[in-house]
């Protein structure tokens, strides 16, 4: 199904890791491969890895040389140590049971001063009462780590595994967060589709204005950028 809150970030996680032309980057949790493609199309490699891999990202590879996929574990990664430039984890940090492993493998996969970019939910800012379901909604998503983050807590989490958190930004900020925190209640409590093709359609041009009417540095998700400091 389209993600509409992954489509939100989209300008956020490209101003931050700024894809080069002569680096090789790795989406970490590629899902789709969304980003997987995109980045491809501005560096020199971007490899997607991910335990379920959609049948479409064989069409995608086919139609883009500089894009490849691996069917594998993230908290295993199958590569040699600083092979990559930059490290993207879009909604994934939450998922898994042991986080800080799996940050450990990231500061291994990059080169000295790689850049990691992640994302991650915290606090639900307008329809609070989606706080006290936090359990609930870990089950429907399958996570089986933390599935939310304290702010202060992933900013504390990153120097504790070798990483100096240098940017964070919101998104999607107030705007986007209220209608996608909307629809999640729908989904949740009325089994609403929110993530229909068809629903997509309506809510994610009006989610899409996030970036242009929310002034305030707040939302449901938190982008963060950090750089590897190398082992001494």
């Amino acid at each position: 199904y389209p993600s509409m809150i992954r489509r939100i970030q989209a300008p956020v996680m490209m101003k931050m890791l700024k894809p080069q032309e002569g680096e090789v980057i790795l989406d970490a949790g590629c899902g789709a491969g969304f980003f997987t493609y995109e980045l491809a199309k501005r560096c020199k490699l971007c490899i997607g890895i991910d335990w379920n891999l959609n049948e479409g990202l064989a069409l995608a590879t086919s139609r883009q040389s500089k894009v490849a996929y691996v069917k594998g574990d993230i908290q295993r990664l199958p590569f040699v140590s600083e092979v990559f430039d930059k490290l993207l984890l879009s909604s994934v940090l939450q998922m898994v049971e042991d986080d800080r492993a799996l940050l450990g493998e990231c500061h291994r996969m990059l080169k000295g001063n790689g850049v990691l970019v992640l994302s991650v939910p915290i606090e639900y800012i307008h329809l609070k009462r989606l706080n006290d379901y936090k359990q609930q909604l870990k089950e429907m998503f399958g996570s089986l780590g933390k599935a939310y983050y304290d702010y202060n807590e992933i900013i504390k989490l990153l120097p504790s595994v070798g990483f100096e958190v240098i940017e964070t930004e919101y998104s999607p900020k107030w705007w986007g967060s209220l209608i996608f925190e909307v629809g999640l209640y729908l989904n949740y409590r009325f089994r609403f589709p929110y993530s229909s093709p068809l629903s997509f359609i309506f809510l994610y041009p009006i989610a899409y204005f996030d970036r242009f009417a929310s002034k305030k540095q707040i939302g449901n998700e938190v982008i963060i950028k950090a750089r590897k400091v190398p082992d001494e």
